[in-house]
């Protein structure tokens, strides 16, 4: 699929919790064409969600392999072959006609680099080649609370997400997203200002920080759980619907 140019504005929806963050900001303007000049989203989402373009990278034949023993898969893979498109992916194969090969090296000339090790991560390079100039992830969340599980990836996902804004693209993470530690982060938002109340405000196109002393005795002990490098596998939990 030859690059052209996206959107100005794109949501990535991906599996996570904070995909939840995706139908209130929907909803709350109206729809998802009201809020979003596309929305993209990625592998089973794309029978759950109205989107404009689907991403699943992994080869459908390597799925197939693994439809067997796995009935999700089996069931995604049904409806795929019926699915009109774009779905973009690494190869296209006969069975899939919405299938449409993702533009390799046409995207890894135009940001400059190679590092991919999820669908997300091609995506958020895609963005970035195709001139999107705000990107919003919903669901990229990574680990999350009531899992033992912590899924590879995050790291790369950050860098294309450092990497875009770098290049002008406004990237906003869902609020209850564990990306870019949006949500459940301890202790201050900027590491090292535990004794100060820093605030920040943009004027006139540039960030002006405001920073006060703290009240109060230090907790040592709550200092040193921030300090403890242990697994966290836990995220805030996501607002009750109602």
């Amino acid at each position: 699929m030859p690059l052209s140019e996206s959107p100005a504005h794109v949501a990535l929806v991906a599996l996570g919790p904070s995909s939840h963050d995706y139908i209130v900001a929907a909803e709350a303007s109206g729809g998802r064409s009201a809020a979003f000049g596309a929305v993209w989203a990625v592998n089973t989402y794309g029978d759950v969600l109205a989107h404009d373009l689907l991403w699943h990278m992994d080869d459908v034949r390597v799925q197939e392999a693994r439809a067997a023993g796995n009935p999700k898969i089996a069931a995604m893979l049904a409806w795929m072959r019926r699915h009109p498109g774009p779905i973009m992916t690494s190869r296209p194969h006969p069975g899939y006609p919405g299938l449409v090969a993702y533009p390799l090296e046409d995207v890894v000339n135009a940001v400059g680099s190679d590092y991919f090790n999820s669908t997300v991560a091609y995506a958020i390079a895609y963005a970035i080649a195709t001139k999107v100039k705000r990107l919003d992830l919903f669901g990229l969340d990574f680990n999350w609370r009531g899992s033992s599980e912590v899924e590879p990836g995050r790291a790369c996902c950050e860098y294309w997400i450092g990497r875009a804004q770098l290049l002008g693209v406004e990237v906003k993470v869902a609020p209850h997203s564990t990306l870019m530690d949006a949500s459940g982060k301890p202790g201050p938002k900027y590491y090292g200002y535990d004794t100060l109340d820093v605030s920040a405000e943009v004027i006139d196109g540039r960030a002006k920080f405001t920073m006060a002393p703290k009240d109060g005795a230090i907790d040592g002990a709550e200092i040193e759980r921030r300090y403890d490098h242990s697994p966290r596998r836990e995220a805030p939990a996501l607002p009750e619907e109602g």
